[in-house]
């Protein structure tokens, strides 16, 4: 398993206006907690982070930590903020850790091989993209592999179907479905079926209101 140096500095301040200013100069404000660690408020070179969690292992790397007047310390990035639209890190949780004892981390899946339901003509759909696993920290790997060489239109791969690596285990209740070849959705055209209205033809005109009345009083008379 690989694994990052990195250097932290201690803040004596927390607050916005104090992040503000951190990462104006460059630094993610970031905790340190776990293992009965108190909650200790950190911050560390934010390009440094960056080269730290960029390597193979990603997000799950291992780091020593190294603070101001302390031992270093093994820890795991628990959980980040980023900018919504540059993904610049804006807050960042450390994880105290012990090597000898498991943790839950979520693992890409990658798909391997190429399926025949593919060249007959069905779609390959990657449904299900990170697991969530338990495994000693030096174990975790970088991705877990599903392959779909043997799949046919309406086949699929399940959680379970996975091959894991010695010591690591599935969290569990986990069985969403990997991936899945489908058939590829026809397209029906359909014709809307509209009634046509037929004007109204007037062959003669329409007498004014109350002409019919009178022309009826009239022949009314003649008869009498």
């Amino acid at each position: 398993m690989e694994r990052q140096q990195l250097t932290a500095n201690l803040r004596q301040k927390t607050g916005k206006g104090v992040a503000r200013q951190l990462r104006a100069k460059g630094a993610i404000p970031a905790v340190l907690y776990g293992q009965g660690q108190e909650a200790m408020p950190l911050s560390v070179n934010t390009r440094d982070f960056t080269k730290a969690v960029s390597s193979a292992s990603g997000i799950n790397v291992i780091v020593d930590l190294q603070i101001e007047g302390k031992d270093r310390i093994p820890v795991m990035v628990k959980d980040y903020q980023a900018h919504v639209i540059d993904r610049k890190f804006l807050h960042v949780d450390f994880l105290k850790i012990d090597l000898t004892k498991k943790v839950s981390v979520e693992v890409p899946i990658q798909l391997v091989g190429k399926a025949p339901g593919v060249k007959e003509g069905g779609i390959l759909e990657h449904i299900t993209r990170t697991i969530k696993v338990n495994c000693l920290p030096t174990a975790i790997p970088n991705s877990l592999e599903a392959d779909v060489s043997g799949l046919n239109i309406g086949d699929n791969i399940h959680v379970h179907d996975l091959k894991l690596p010695e010591g690591v285990e599935l969290v569990p209740g986990s069985d969403e479905t990997v991936a899945a070849v489908v058939a590829p959705v026809e397209e029906v055209a359909t014709t809307a079926e509209t009634e046509v209205v037929q004007p109204e033809v007037l062959t003669e005109k329409k007498p004014a209101e109350g002409e019919a009345e009178k022309k009826a009083e009239k022949k009314e008379e003649k008869k009498k």
